[in-house]
């Protein structure tokens, strides 16, 4: 639609012309001599359907205006489908659009109102107005509700210095002293942890005498862990090494001896936050790469017997953690 052109609906354009009509139909009956001919002769209706023709649009505009008030102009109707367009004037005329009825009296009358509002004779609040359509949905203002973020831990590194008694199950079951470093990600991710493991003596005995031993180890490893419920489980493994120490008893000569070993290690641990604290249940086993071996000797400097120390630890462990971040 140009910007010239204005638009009614079927349905407003019935309300209006009834309106108008009955406003008409009074001042119709007020005048003198309003079907007068020469009118027509002072505004010239053209119309290219007969839906409505011009004729019509005269006797309908008749009703609403005298005619001897009416202006020497020309207004042109063309018909569409679905659209009546109205040229008021001529030169720089102006164009109304109206959508069309099925009525053609009905058309007539939507016709003859805009023209006696392009003329002025309707008051003055309804010449103001002659584009009426249908009145747009008032939106319904949608309020959103904002729902707070759900109260997550954040993700950050915890520590944890720890302190425990061990089990150690191989060549023997004796106690021992474990203590720990461990760094993890939480609520869950990956971290490391070191450890330091400190058995007690252990007795080996042979037909000639006994031979106690030891063997500390240390170890480093990478661990990961996650939540169950309000425990927290882990898993690590890494490397270790220990220095097995070794003595005679009961023999003609009792003598010392050292030596280093390494291997690997792996781990769980079960631990339940208690405060500033974790009480931790830890099983681990160490699996050395080199075979230790104790050699008996007599006083000749002969090889009498060797007992091989074995090749695998186990260790169970229970203890307390101190939790800072």
């Amino acid at each position: 639609m140009n910007p010239g052109e204005r638009s009614l609906s079927p349905r407003s354009a019935r309300a209006l012309a009834s309106v108008v009509a009955t406003c008409g139909l009074l001042t119709a009956g007020s005048a003198e001599g309003g079907t007068s001919d020469p009118a027509t002769e002072r505004l010239t209706i053209a119309s290219d359907s007969s839906c409505p023709s011009g004729e019509a649009v005269v006797e309908a505009l008749l009703g609403l205006r005298p005619a001897g008030a009416w202006p020497s102009k020309t207004v042109r109707i063309h018909a569409e489908d679905r659209f009546l367009f109205v040229d008021l004037g001529t030169g720089t005329a102006s164009r109304r659009q109206l959508a069309v009825v099925p009525d053609c009296a009905t058309r007539a009358l939507m016709v003859a109102v805009v023209i006696a509002t392009w003329m002025d004779d309707l008051p003055a609040e309804t010449a103001d107005a002659p584009v009426l359509r249908s009145p747009t949905p008032r939106p319904v203002p949608l309020t959103a509700e904002r729902i707070p973020p759900p109260n997550l831990p954040s993700a950050s590194n915890e520590r944890e210095v720890g302190l425990g008694l061990l089990m150690a199950a191989s060549g023997g079951i004796v106690p021992g002293l474990r203590v720990d470093f461990v760094q993890s990600r939480r609520p869950r991710g990956l971290g490391w942890q070191a450890g330091l493991a400190l058995p007690a003596w252990r007795e080996l005995s042979t037909a000639v005498g006994s031979i106690r031993w030891t063997r500390p180890s240390v170890y480093v490893a990478l661990n990961a862990r996650i939540p169950v419920g309000r425990y927290l489980l882990a898993g690590d493994g890494g490397l270790a090494g220990a220095y097995t120490f070794a003595k005679g008893q009961g023999y003609a000569i009792d003598q010392n001896a050292q030596s280093f070993t390494f291997g690997f290690v792996a781990g769980m641990r079960l631990g339940i936050p208690w405060r500033r604290f974790r009480i931790w249940a830890d099983l681990r086993f160490y699996g050395w790469l080199t075979t230790q071996s104790i050699q008996i000797d007599s006083t000749a400097g002969e090889r009498v017997a060797s007992s091989s120390l074995p090749s695998w630890d186990g260790q169970l462990s229970v203890g307390l953690s101190y939790v800072f971040r």
